[in-house]
């Protein structure tokens, strides 16, 4: 595999690599991907998406992965308030 990063990322990982947190920047992505897959796992096993400055991107990446799935449920807006409510830890309010 091959990835290629814009100038400014490249600097982030060299610098990363410089102060000695990775062995080099093969190292950095891998950890990078490894954190990436052990988080869709565990949200695979039910526990929350974590709110914090990756959730938009992670979230759309299990948007995606849903939409491509098919596997599609009706809900109405009844439904949908429900959910929000027990997502809050409001639910039969």
């Amino acid at each position: 595999m091959k990835v290629t990063l814009p100038d400014s990322l490249k600097d982030f990982v060299e610098q990363q690599v410089t102060a000695g947190r990775f062995a080099n920047s093969d190292a950095f992505v891998s950890d990078l991907a490894r954190a990436e897959a052990e988080m869709f796992s565990r949200i695979a096993q039910g526990e929350p998406l974590p709110v914090d400055e990756h959730f938009g991107r992670r979230l759309e990446a299990l948007l995606d992965e849903a939409e491509k799935s098919g596997a599609y449920t009706e809900v109405t807006k009844e439904d949908f308030d429900a959910m929000v409510l027990e997502g809050l830890g409001l639910a039969g309010y």
